[in-house]
């Protein structure tokens, strides 16, 4: 394959399913991973050849294996990695299940990209760009933790120290950083009342939209001087 190849984690909404719109839009392929196939990401494997959708639980190591598999065995090389699939809960959301609530946030934040990063580094070295590019979606409370987010932002923690890790690991041919994003685009269920609070905690007070994450992204993949950053893209958040 001609095309740069890029894997996208999470790819079935939110700022997955934006990104892979956006690559295949300006000619990359795109392997999607994503827990079902349905929605708009099935709809548009349907019309774009230039998609392959790929079902993966990234809390089943089982899944996980059988997917890298699956890549290593469809592809001859990868030049870009999205790290973006999360949960993102309360911890007393989960007061009774909580022990194996942690464990899903570790196979997902930190297994789960680990598994990747190792088992396709042959890939990564076949790159047909100048380097290849692992990027980790990690959170401004990695740096500064929500007390009621505990365990997500542990995890999340641990997932920007594996990037600096990897960049250590993979450098020169592989360049790996992370993204901070910040009150990019509100879920459904925050209210207006939350989503008020938290803009009046932001310096440049309005969501980011998904469009402030894939110029960061973008920015990353053309600067081939950077290697084991932290980018933050969160309207100045993190600092009020």
């Amino acid at each position: 394959m001609t095309k740069p190849i890029a894997l996208i984690t999470g790819a079935g909404r939110r700022l997955g399913l934006h990104m892979t719109r956006c690559l295949l839009a300006q000619g990359w392929h795109v392997v999607a991973l994503s827990r079902s196939r349905i929605g708009e990401l099935a709809a548009l494997a349907e019309t774009d050849l230039s998609l392959d959708v790929i079902t993966c639980n990234a809390l089943n190591q089982d899944s996980v294996e059988q997917s890298i598999a699956t890549i290593q065995s469809r592809y001859d090389h990868l030049d870009f990695v999205l790290h973006n699939a999360s949960i993102y809960e309360k911890d007393q959301a989960h007061v009774e299940d909580m022990a194996s609530f942690y464990d899903d946030l570790y196979r997902i934040h930190m297994k789960f990209p680990a598994l990747i990063n190792y088992g396709l580094r042959d890939l990564f070295s076949k790159t047909i760009r100048p380097t290849a590019n692992i990027i980790h979606v990690t959170d401004i409370y990695a740096s500064n933790p929500n007390a009621d987010y505990a365990l997500y932002c542990s995890t999340k923690a641990g997932l920007e120290n594996l990037m600096l890790s990897f960049a250590k690991q993979l450098a020169p041919k592989v360049r790996v950083n992370a993204i901070q994003p910040g009150p990019i685009k509100f879920l459904p269920e925050h209210s207006s009342s939350e989503q008020q609070q938290v803009l009046s905690e932001t310096l440049l007070p309005v969501e980011g939209g998904f469009e402030a994450l894939q110029k960061a992204i973008e920015a990353i993949l053309d600067n081939e001087y950077m290697t084991a950053a932290i980018v933050r893209v969160d309207g100045g958040r993190s600092v009020t």
